[in-house]
Parts: structure tokens; C-alpha cells; sequence
């Protein structure tokens, strides 16, 4: 399965998982967390698509965690995600959800799988 399939997987069973982050400027290493929404942006200056994730970041590398402690809902793209894997031992997440989810954001125009 891709990135997307198991993020799809795991929204659909509620379950966390681990994941790398590459991306320049961020900080290389694992994350942990809960997958809650799969999404195409469209970035409202330039218009440009990307494929998004939101995931409420439960532990593991952040280059943010001083200003966004954990659990923090954050947006991933989906392209710079590598080695996903469903937690499978772990408790399924929710509900209740984090607090800043909004399954009816503007943003979700374009949901590929949402809660």
C-alpha cells in the first residue's frame, strides 16, 4: 500500500500511527500521532493543489513542539510522509475528537476521507 492507502486505512479505523516527516527546514525523525482528514489544498494566493493530511501530532520529532505542545492538530503534506504504520496495538483515537477539528472546514472541499 502507498502513503495515502494507509492514512485512508487508518482514518477509516480511527487508529494512530508512526511516520517520517521529510521535508527542508523541518526536523527529520519520527512522529506519532492520529490521522483525522485526507485533503486536497488549494493555497488561496497562488492556487497551487497539494495533497494534505491532518493529524493531531501526539509525540515524537517536532521542530514545533515550543509553540504547539502536544496533542497538536497540524497539516502534513502527504508527499513528504514516509514508512507509515498503523499502530495497530494501540487504542483507536476518538471520539471525543481534538478539539480543533472542524469535519465541516472550507478547507475539506476537496476530502479525499475525513471523520
Amino acid at each position: 500500500m502507498n502513503t495515502l492507502e494507509i492514512l485512508i486505512e487508518a482514518i477509516k479505523n480511527k487508529k494512530p500511527i508512526s511516520f517520517k516527516y521529510i521535508k527542508e527546514g523541518k526536523k527529520d525523525g519520527i512522529r506519532f500521532g492520529n490521522p483525522y482528514a485526507g485533503f486536497i489544498y488549494t493555497a488561496k494566493n497562488t492556487r497551487i493543489q497539494s495533497t494534505k493530511v491532518h493529524i493531531v501530532q501526539t509525540g515524537g520529532d517536532s521542530d514545533s513542539v515550543e509553540k504547539n505542545p502536544f496533542d497538536s492538530f497540524r497539516m502534513f503534506n502527504i508527499e513528504d510522509i514516509t514508512d507509515v504504520k498503523i499502530l495497530k496495538n494501540e487504542k483507536d483515537f476518538g471520539p471525543p475528537f481534538h478539539e480543533n477539528y472542524n469535519p465541516e472546514w472550507d478547507g475539506y472541499i476537496d476530502v479525499i476521507i475525513k471523520l
